[in-house]
């Protein structure tokens, strides 16, 4: 997909349309340096809606939360906070796996613990994330402990999951990042995974493909018929061969993805990625070109692509950006980057664990939930950006021209009542202070909208914050989440404007979706 962003000159590029989301209040003038409005820069955005092309599926967004999140308060208790947050984002997948997954043991019954085992998963357990499917109406996508395996254990607890989840099974997943195997535990993980590495230096593909293969069959013989997704790796280099030997059977292609990362060499870096470098234009033309790249080579073999675990910054987490509002400004692009490639799905990693004492593999910094002191669940920013990729599931991308020099990406959709949707998405951050003066921020970006003379109304919702770096005060069309897990839903503003034109400005580090309709106002179907 080509991207109209910073100083890329025009072209046909993809808009993204919003579904009838949240809209906040209508844009005002911002002040500018000595308290002046600051000037608005324009930018014109044409939308052809007569060819729609790639559709967002209905269970495109998806949540993937470590294997110990079973035992969370949360999810035994079927908390009404957790169903509301969940149905508000779905039905999606919810995945139940990473690196945790490896040291799980598996105890039908009761049983001495194995010494590498750091949690368990029982029948019991399987029961209550069924009724939390099924009260949420979500699907399940569960891994299997390949880190320590024991075939028999393997295929006991698949038979027992596809018997209990029946058509609320997703899919199963045979180990996390195989492709880490050889190397030691990173600093994050160490305190509850320890250091170990989980196989020998010398172990790599060809014996990953050989257990993987003794597993299937395994599974197959015990009639096992859950869906299989792999090879659940951390990087791409081992997807090409895996394919082309594993992927006959095989129900998806499932990669992870971090654009950023904490550690290096196994140890947490001393100084972090930023806002402002998550939201970079180098980040994104990385994920342009890399989703490109695993989506083509899933196509070549007729498979479908999910990546299954996605989020900012790997390695938990980085705290004052990962758990702020650029988080939700960068899962709205990143996500319709995939979209518009054709992956499937993107599961967005997590877990249920404190919101202070973050950083660990129960509540990495990025996660969309966390639960607070009082032991009432929060939305971080980065679910408010969920709830506009919500809105989002069904739409056709179109094809879209524009041109900026500006960091502001731009996608349109045609929603299935032919309405329009068009993402703003102005990951622009403030310019950097000079001696003696104060940071100050972009001005406005004033979008000139063209679509067909027949789309006579228009509205839009707003996905705001103080700043990129605020950690709360996010509103979704001028709604906040409880924490009672409830929300009560965008609420559009109308934009003026004639037929087939309308203006909108949008303030920097935030989001504006704007929906025309055709005959009607144009109030649009809110989720």
């Amino acid at each position: 997909m080509q991207r109209a962003r910073r100083t890329i000159a025009a072209a046909p590029v993809l808009l993204v349309l919003a579904a009838a989301c949240a809209q906040p209040p209508e844009a005002r003038a911002f002040a500018g340096p000595g308290g002046q409005p600051a000037p608005a820069a324009g930018i014109a955005v044409s939308v052809d809606s007569a060819h729609p092309g790639t559709v967002i599926p209905s269970s495109f967004l998806g949540l993937s939360m470590e294997t110990p999140a079973v035992d969370s308060p949360a999810v035994v208790s079927e908390a009404p906070a957790l169903l509301r947050l969940m149905r508000q984002l779905g039905p999606g997948v919810l995945r139940i796996s990473g690196v945790s997954v490896d040291r799980t043991q598996w105890m039908a019954t009761p049983e001495p613990a194995a010494p590498w085992r750091v949690a368990t998963i029982t029948p019991a357990d399987l029961r209550n994330l069924a009724a939390l499917m099924g009260a949420t109406g979500w699907r399940l996508l569960l891994g299997l402990n390949l880190g320590h395996p024991v075939s028999q254990a393997l295929v006991e607890e698949a038979r027992v999951a596809t018997s209990v989840f029946g058509s609320s099974l997703a899919g199963l997943e045979i180990g996390n990042e195989p492709d880490l195997y050889t190397r030691s535990v990173s600093a994050p993980f160490r305190y509850l995974l320890g250091g170990g590495a989980l196989r020998p230096r010398e172990w790599g593909p060809a014996a990953y493909e050989a257990e993987i293969t003794s597993l299937r069959a395994a599974l197959a013989a015990g009639g096992v018929p859950a869906a299989l997704y792999g090879p659940d790796t951390a990087a791409p280099a081992w997807l090409e061969g895996y394919v082309a030997r594993q992927g006959p059977g095989l129900a998806a292609l499932a990669q992870h993805f971090y654009p950023l990362g904490r550690c290096h060499a196994g140890r947490l870096l001393a100084a972090g990625p930023s806002p402002a470098s998550l939201l970079s234009r180098k980040v994104a033309l990385h994920e342009v070109r890399r989703i490109g790249e695993l989506a083509r080579l899933a196509a070549r073999h007729g498979l479908p692509l999910r990546i299954d675990e996605a989020n900012s910054v790997s390695c938990a987490g980085q705290p004052h950006t990962s758990d702020t509002f650029a988080a939700a400004l960068w899962a709205v692009d990143f996500s319709l980057i995939a979209a518009h490639e054709g992956v499937i799905g993107v599961n967005f990693h997590g877990g249920l664990g404190s919101c202070s004492v973050a950083g660990t593999i129960a509540s990495p910094w990025y996660s969309p939930l966390c639960v607070l002191t009082s032991g009432q669940l929060r939305a971080r920013p980065e679910y408010y950006g969920l709830l506009l990729l919500r809105s989002l599931e069904g739409c056709a991308f179109l094809p879209t021209a524009y041109s900026t020099s500006r960091d502001i990406a731009i996608y349109a959709l045609r929603a299935t009542d032919g309405s329009l949707r068009v993402v703003i998405d102005d990951m622009e951050a403030p310019v950097a202070a000079r001696r003696g003066k104060r940071a100050r921020a972009p001005a406005p970006a004033l979008i000139a909208l063209r679509a067909d003379r027949s789309y006579d109304h228009a509205s839009v919702v707003r996905l705001s914050a103080p700043s990129a770096r605020s950690a709360q005060g996010v509103r979704y069309g001028g709604a906040q989440v409880g924490e009672d897990g409830s929300f009560a839903g965008p609420v559009p503003v109308p934009l003026a404007g004639a037929p087939g034109s309308f203006r909108v400005a949008v303030r920097p580090a935030s989001v504006a979706v704007v929906t025309l309709a055709a005959g009607a106002a144009t109030a649009g179907s809110h989720r």
